[in-house]
Parts: structure tokens; sequence; C-alpha cells
């Protein structure tokens, strides 16, 4: 039997992912893939035969998590790992699609992150994204998808969408829910209370979390394509009424819904975030004009018929979800980082920002990207935490980033599964 080399990572302040105190020249200690100590230092660990690391003066933190994305070009794997961020989550992708990212990350064709999946979009017809999405017609039909994506396709959640009335939803929830698996809502036709009472166990951005007057329930299930309807969305966010709102996020609270925000595509959506990203030497160092070009092709899709006057609605809107996500969160809400676009490595950073500009502190954003993600994702078994028994995913950081949330791009080295997948 192979026994499997220890390494010794001394000297570095630890952020564990659990939200508690950092750990001052703390000492990790992994074998293979599994982390068999974390914690103060422990001379017991210091043997011969392990390599050891020295890192005084640097911090270590677990592994970031993406919530929501698409992206599946190789940039976008490489990107991904390079920042720091070592689990992605595909919400809304052909299993094939899914299947060939991990066939070719496991060959070694491509450094990428572990890759978990929610499988193809389940909508009813019409769907708005053909490409990754399955149709059905009835609760019955729905479950039968719902149980073959799990048992064959092996999915880790699942996903509804815009058309999905309550009947389908529930459907799906009642299959998932009977093999352990979480449901992820980017609802329309159900709003965030219905959704939220019938056991949807994530809803994120584009769902209809919010009510008012100016544009009721009916107004909303009148549109003719992706572009009106997000123009729909700007419009009812700015115009939301709190009083009318806040079952909405009561109901989400006491059931445990989390949400995505992904504050970042929003925002790019109306100019914002897009110096950002066009600034950012790794937009131009692993992302080439075909990466850029799929990507203009696909915002022109989301927008392409939006006015001036949608863009101000949008901008609006952008300040009212900021603001539903303060007072969600201030009700005890849990909130995902999440981007829903390419250039994912990139701009998971600047969503980090965005939930800091909440009024979360450093450690709390951090602890939001790594150990509460992973515990909502059903995953804190396995990842998400700096302690024995759990996969070594660890970052090591140049500096400490709770005083600059910036430092979690300073990395000295990316670890997944216990092997340096990125070094500086």
């Amino acid at each position: 039997m192979v026994v499997a080399k220890r390494y010794v990572l001394s000297g570095a302040d630890l952020i564990d992912g659990t939200g508690g105190p950092v750990i001052a020249d703390s000492m990790v200690v992994f074998e293979g893939d599994c982390i068999v100590y974390a914690g103060k230092r422990a001379d017991r660990f210091v043997t011969a035969d392990a390599e050891h690391w020295q890192l005084a003066g640097k911090t270590t933190v677990p592994g970031l998590i993406e919530a929501h994305t698409h992206a599946t070009f190789d940039a976008d794997l490489k990107a991904y790992i390079k920042n720091g961020i070592t689990t992605i989550r595909y919400a809304g992708l052909n299993h094939s699609d899914v299947r060939r990212v991990r066939e070719r990350i496991d060959a070694g064709k491509v450094v990428g992150p572990r890759i978990l999946s929610a499988g193809s979009m389940i909508d009813e017809p019409p769907v708005a994204y053909p490409e990754w999405s399955i149709a059905v017609g009835t609760a019955a039909e729905a479950a039968i998808i719902a149980e073959r994506m799990i048992l064959e396709e092996k999915v880790d959640a699942l996903i509804v969408t815009q058309r999905v009335t309550a009947a389908v939803m529930k459907a799906v929830i009642d299959a998932a829910h009977a093999h352990r698996r979480r449901v992820i809502g980017q609802t329309w036709a159900v709003d965030g209370e219905t959704a939220a009472k019938l056991g949807i166990d994530e809803l994120h951005t584009s769902s209809r979390v919010y009510r008012g007057r100016l544009y009721p329930e009916e107004r909303l299930l009148r549109y003719q394509s992706i572009a009106d309807r997000l123009g729909l969305a700007s419009r009812a966010w700015a115009s939301l009424d709190w009083d009318m709102t806040l079952p909405i996020m009561e109901a989400m609270v006491q059931r445990d819904v989390c949400y995505c925000g992904m504050q970042v595509i929003t925002q790019f959506q109306v100019g914002e975030g897009v110096a950002y990203l066009e600034d950012d030497s790794d937009f131009h160092t692993f992302f080439s004009e075909r990466e850029h070009q799929a990507f203009r092709d696909f915002t022109r899709r989301l927008q392409g018929s939006w006015t001036a006057e949608d863009l101000e609605w949008g901008r609006r809107a952008n300040d009212m979800r900021m603001e539903w996500m303060q007072r969600f969160r201030s009700l005890g809400g849990q909130l995902l980082a999440g981007t829903d676009m390419q250039f994912g490595g990139i701009m998971l950073h600047r969503e980090l920002a965005n939930l800091e500009a909440l009024g979360m502190s450093p450690l709390q954003v951090i602890t939001a990207a790594t150990g509460a993600c992973a515990k909502a994702l059903r995953l804190d078994h396995e990842i998400g935490f700096v302690k024995q028994g759990l996969k070594a995913d660890l970052v090591v950081l140049e500096r400490s980033p709770l005083q600059d949330l910036g430092a979690l791009r300073a990395i000295d080295r990316v670890l997944k599964n216990g092997e340096i997948v990125n070094e500086r």
C-alpha cells in the first residue's frame, strides 16, 4: 500500500471558513488529498519524512466557491484556479457539456476547479434558453425528468427557471429532496414567497423576490422576449413596495432559502464593472478575442433591444437590489456568491466586493464564499473549511485579506485536492 506523503504548512495566519477568529502562526497538515490537522502549531506532525512549507507572514484560506456559472471555456477554468476559486457550480448546462469539462480536467488537458452541476434548466415551453434547457409540460413529466437527471446524470442539484409553474416546481422539489438534492430557482411565473413555501432551497438573480403596485404579476408575465422580461424586471425592482415585498423575504428566511444576487451581471448590463474587467490583466492574459466575442454575443441577446431609458431603470434597479440584500441579510437571510457570467475567475472577486458594500466584514465575506456556501450546498462534509477530514483545497495568500479583500488575489499558491494547481 502506498502511503501518501505528508505536507506541513507552518507559520501562516489561518482563516478556516467557520467565521471564527483567525488562528495566528498556524499549522495545516495534509496527506494525499485530505487534511489531517489544522490549528495551532503541533510538534507531533513535524517528522523527517514530511515536506515542510514555512509560510510566516502569509495567510491561508479555504478554496473559494462560485455558486452559479455557465462558463466552459478553458480560459475560464484556468482563471478560476489562478484566482483561488477551487469549486464552481454550473447552474443550467447540458450534461454533455459538463461531462466534457470534467473529462478535460481529469485528463490533465486543462487545469480547472472542482465541477458541480445542476444539470439542464427545467422550464416550461417556450423555454428562454433552448441550448441549456429541458422543456416539461406537466408535473408528472417533470418528476420523471428530475429522477433521470439525479440517477443517470448524477447531478448535484436541480434548477427550475422562468416559466415553471407551482405544480411543476413542487414535483421537481419533491423528487430532488427524496434524493437529498437541492433545488435552485430562477423563477418568474412563481414568486419567491410561493417558491419558499413549496420548499425551494435557493433563489438566484432574475427570480421574482419583490412586489409592487406599478408592475403587478399579471403585467410582469406578459413579456415577449428575454430582453423584454429583463427590462420589466428592472422597472419592477426600481419601483418595488417594501411592505408588499417583506412577506417574500420573511418566507425565504423562515425556510432557510438562500439568495444568490449575482449583482455583477446586472451591473455589467448597465455598464458598471466593464472597466474593472477590461483593465484586469487576467482578462488579457487568459481570454482571447474568441471568448470576448462570445460574451458580447450573449449580452446582446439578453438586452439587445434595451434603450437608454431601459439602462437608467437598470441602474435604479441595481440600487434596490443592494438594499434588498441588506434587508434580507438583516432579517437573518443567507447570501451566496455567484457571477452568472463568463470571466468568473475575475468577476467573483468583484461580487465579493459587492457583499462587503452591503456592510459585511471581510471575514464575513470570506466565510460566505467558503464555509457558509459549502454548508448551504450540503458539501460541508467535503469542502469549504480548513479542518480535519476535509479535502485539502487551500489558498495561500501573500498578505491578510482582513484589511483589504483585494488580497484574495495576491496568491502565493493554490491547492485542490492536495495538489498545487497554481503557484506564484
